[in-house]
């Protein structure tokens, strides 16, 4: 991910694991999701379909998709969860700063600036849960164990997803706050 870009990040506790990478053989391969999804080419083909008499057909066949497009989802999430109990990681809640670039949390053992990780994160979005793999370089720790991590992913999925998560959350947040003012 581009550095020079700042993103805006939320406070909020997500479940989280952490992977560290050994000195010699650096992080494991990431968490291969074998095969593509479905539904997004599916969804190319129905654009295709132009003709004003097909619309009823185009709704039927993206409500359709969109139930596949939920399906692939779990599975991939339940990939992922295989994946984390194989290497022994467990999800853990944590009060995180994240955003876009990276994340900010304590964490009980101490990391070293220059390390390279990989966050597992469940955030929720759009209805549904999504497990993140992200690899990121420990930018900083102080002295009471908070971290600063520098997402080093380059996924434009896992970014929409993360930027989407912000943006989500802020707006809750926001509304909460207008929901608790008003009562008042």
């Amino acid at each position: 991910m581009d550095s020079s870009q700042h993103y805006f990040r939320v406070s909020t506790v997500l479940p989280m694991a952490i992977e560290l990478g050994s000195s010699e053989e650096g992080l494991p391969e990431p968490v291969l999701v074998v095969g593509q999804r479905m539904a997004k080419h599916a969804r190319r083909q129905v654009a295709l379909l132009s003709d004003n008499r097909d619309r009823p057909v185009r709704e039927a066949i993206s409500s359709v998709l969109d139930i596949v497009e939920t399906l692939e989802r779990q599975v991939e999430l339940l990939h992922r969860r295989m994946v984390l109990d194989f290497r022994k990681l467990k999800l853990e809640p944590t009060r995180v700063r994240i955003g876009g670039d990276g994340v900010e949390f304590v964490h009980h053992e101490a990391l070293t600036v220059g390390d390279s990780i990989r966050l597992h994160i469940l955030i929720p979005l759009r209805g549904g849960r999504n497990l993140l793999s992200v690899d990121g370089i420990v930018t900083s720790v102080d002295d009471d164990n908070s971290t600063s991590v520098t997402f080093t992913s380059d996924e434009p999925e896992t970014l929409d997803l993360l930027v989407g998560f912000t943006f989500e959350h802020q707006r809750r947040e926001r509304r909460r706050e207008a929901e608790a003012t008003s009562i008042s």
